[in-house]
């Protein structure tokens, strides 16, 4: 560089080829985020870049700021000289809250879900999907793209929630728990916008599902406020300041935590599985998500259900959960294509024990089928398991009836027979309108809500059409409703006069049911593994070997 009078020049030869302009050399720390960045997803650099200059990121970043400044005033001006000695934290805080709450509940996870839904319509995934970026690379990359986003909103609005704890009445410990529940809110808020973004490539749908989802953050975003409000009252009231010292406070958001990972978990297997390509394995790896789900559910049931000593609500809400989750993780899965790919049988279970015990993770409604009864058989055999450990237990006498108990056994063993025989039939009726159509997850999840709103409506409406004052609440025209027979069942326990018509009739028809579903998981069953065409094979080595550093080799001192 050269300095004539006035005048400043570069000299641009007297540089050498890999200095920078003007003889200025990076910082080391320069050095390493330009090796950070070269080593990041492809797609978190590409969405990051986009969303940071879109209008709607600014616009929205420039309203966070002008709402946080305005309300900083504006709030000041309204206590007046009572900041001094009044308590008017958590009321400050609610407001800038409210304002931080729509961009993190609201935009960033519609933006995610945008981002997913205008590669879709307008059909640039396949360009993406053609790359070395997997399925779960993409969606990571989409996903850091809306954390980083929430990153940079809560820390232009951290100073003034942090100024709110100088106004007392809000301990700094609730200020960070409302922090990390809604961080972990939008982050599961914008997977669940990812993962709607992936169901469709129509427009017509596109449209039905954006205004669902935009219902839906709304709602969560409402929902999100009012649960503040109520915290931000127990905390006034010194409620929740002693929470902070009991057990009991974070053993249960430890259990929150854990639900919401784990969902978090299913959500995303099922969107890259969405976006993955047909022939793969897309079933694997969601059936043993929810195996983990179950059993991280089962685990905090045994922990309550030991420490209070067999309390029956501990039982009949695992009972009733457990249900609902295998019936309606069975309801989706029964929807799977029978065939399956030459590349997801290439990796089958080879073994005697791996076939026995794995061949339920494959792809395939009749597997998926038993997956759900085994899940629901080891959910019933836990309980009764529990129930019959309990009289030994050194806790003492149970706090709970004992008629509740036997209602519990009936539950769960009536409860098992009605899932075995909807999910059955759902399964027959998707083989038979399957020969004539394509039949989806989503197909199969509308037939099973079709069949409880056809079982159960029918005796209802039969049963309000003959009812008299004198006769009882409960006929045998509502064994075929199950909502209806297993709400009696936990309430007042098996009906006297219809209990050897239920007996009977609820387990034979889902036996009948499972007779005839048998052929078609006979036929998954029969599936072996086969060996990988001699070219696959190279091909495999050969992205081995690239993914595997070379060795070093000794070389001569006295070579060139």
């Amino acid at each position: 560089m050269r300095v004539d009078g006035d005048a400043m020049t570069i000299d641009t030869e007297a540089a050498g080829p890999d200095e920078p302009l003007g003889n200025v050399q990076p910082g080391r720390f320069e050095r390493f985020l330009a090796v950070l960045g070269d080593r990041l997803n492809a797609i978190l650099v590409k969405e990051t870049r986009q969303a940071l200059k879109s209008r709607q990121f600014v616009t929205t970043f420039g309203l966070l700021l002008l709402c946080g400044w305005i309300w900083s005033l504006a709030g000041v001006a309204i206590i007046g000289p009572a900041i001094d000695y009044g308590t008017h934290g958590p009321w400050m805080f609610f407001g800038y809250y409210l304002i931080l709450a729509f961009p993190l509940l609201v935009v960033v996870p519609y933006g995610a879900f945008r981002s997913v839904a205008a590669e879709q319509e307008e059909r640039t995934y396949e360009m993406l999907s053609i790359t070395a970026l997997g399925p779960r690379q993409i969606v990571w990359g989409k996903l850091g793209s809306a954390a980083l986003q929430m990153l940079i909103f809560l820390s232009a609005i951290t100073p003034c929630l942090a100024f709110t704890y100088l106004l007392r009445g809000i301990s700094l410990p609730t200020i960070l728990l409302i922090f990390f529940y809604t961080g972990l809110g939008s982050l599961s808020l914008s997977m669940v916008g990812l993962f709607l973004g992936t169901l469709t490539t129509e427009k017509y749908f596109q449209v039905i599902i954006s205004v669902l989802a935009a219902v839906g953050l709304f709602l969560a975003f409402w929902g999100g406020c009012v649960l503040v409000q109520e915290i931000l009252r127990a905390e006034e009231m010194l409620q929740l300041s002693d929470a902070w010292f009991h057990q009991e406070f974070w053993i249960g958001n430890a259990a929150v935590v854990t639900l919401v990972v784990s969902y978090f978990a299913l959500v995303f297997e099922a969107a890259a599985a969405r976006i993955t390509f047909a022939a793969d394995n897309r079933s694997s790896r969601l059936r043993i998500v929810m195996l983990a789900q179950f059993a991280l559910f089962t685990g905090w049931m045994a922990w309550g259900w030991i420490i209070s000593g067999g309390y029956h609500e501990i039982l009949w809400t695992y009972l009733i959960v457990a249900g609902l989750h295998w019936y309606g993780m069975g309801a989706m899965i029964i929807g799977e294509s029978p065939d399956l790919s030459l590349r997801v049988r290439r990796h089958l279970p080879r073994s005697m024990f791996g076939r026995v015990f794995l061949t339920w993770f494959n792809p395939g409604p009749g597997t998926g089928y038993m997956f759900a009864i085994a899940g629901l058989l080891g959910t019933l055999t836990l309980a009764v398991v529990a129930l019959e450990l309990l009289p030994v237990w050194p806790a003492g006498q149970s706090p709970s009836p004992a008629q509740s108990y036997v209602n519990a056994r009936w539950f769960a063993a009536m409860g098992l027979c009605y899932v075995v025989f909807f999910l059955g039939l759902g399964l027959l009726l998707n083989r038979a309108v399957r020969k004539f159509s394509r039949v989806g997850v989503t197909t199969a999840v509308l037939l099973q809500v079709l069949l409880v709103v056809l079982f159960c409506g029918i005796p209802a409406i039969v049963h309000s059409m003959t009812w008299e004052p004198h006769r009882s609440s409960y006929s045998a025209v509502e064994v075929a409703s199950p909502i209806w027979t297993l709400a009696y069942i936990g309430q007042r326990g098996m009906p006297v006069k219809e209990k050897s018509l239920i007996v009977v009739l609820v387990p034979l028809a889902a036996l009948v049911v499972f007779l005839l579903n048998l052929p078609g998981v006979v036929r998954e069953l029969r599936f072996v593994r086969i060996a990988a065409p001699k070219r696959v094979m190279e091909e495999d080595a050969e992205l081995a070997a690239q993914k595997v550093p070379p060795r070093p080799t000794r070389t001569s001192p006295w070579d060139d």
